[in-house]
């Protein structure tokens, strides 16, 4: 029995260290300037189908974040700090400040701080549970702000060793959202779009 305790010893300790969330946030750093291309597929309680979008997201810094969208139109949206900036072709532009959009701010500090490989950039925001494994694993970044958490309700990030490759962000008011990085961006959608099908294929080994 103690031979066999032994030999488990190993494995047991590679599991613990696979599940270290400041570990693997680490290892997902990425030397600013950094762009990834992204599709994101929008869930609303309001209407029945799913809205896709397609672009890039572009950071410098925790503080500064750009999502470009190219298609089906094209907007930019540019966060400096505490203020936002919209531009949409055929529109006058927006600004306004971040503190109205916590989906905004859950973006800004989950998605830099992952490419940032800094964990506690993240924790300034959320709470973060990992699970899996080096290859494939998650994280559950759950806002630490109560008023926060009235808008937005969590943030799951899935991946496989050091590329995020789903970011889904999920709202208390029952829609979501679900960015596809990378070469995840590049996948056929399943049919139908479901927020379940989008769970299995970004948590698929």
């Amino acid at each position: 029995m103690l031979l066999a305790a032994l030999t488990l010893l190993p494995a047991l300790y590679a599991t613990a260290a696979a599940l270290d969330a400041d570990a693997l946030i680490r290892r997902l750093a990425k030397p600013a300037p950094a762009s990834v291309a992204f599709r994101e597929v929008r869930f609303s309680p309001l209407t029945d189908e799913a809205l896709v979008v397609a672009g890039e997201l572009g950071y410098t810094d925790s503080t500064s974040l750009d999502r470009r969208v190219t298609e089906p139109y094209r907007e930019t949206v540019a966060i400096r700090g505490e203020s936002v900036r919209i531009e949409r072709e055929g529109e006058p532009p927006r600004s306004f400040g971040l503190n109205r959009s916590p989906e905004l701010r859950g973006l800004l500090s989950g998605f830099t701080g992952l490419l940032a490989g800094d964990p506690a950039v993240i924790k300034r925001s959320f709470r973060i549970e990992a699970s899996g494994a080096e290859d494939v694993w998650t994280l559950q970044l759950t806002p630490a702000d109560a008023r926060a958490k009235r808008r937005l309700q969590q943030i799951v990030v899935n991946g496989r060793a050091d590329v995020p490759q789903c970011f889904t962000m999920l709202t208390a008011n029952g829609g979501a959202s679900v960015l596809l990085l990378g070469a995840a961006a590049e996948r056929e959608l399943p049919k139908p779009t479901t927020l379940d099908a989008l769970k299995h294929l970004c948590s698929a080994e």
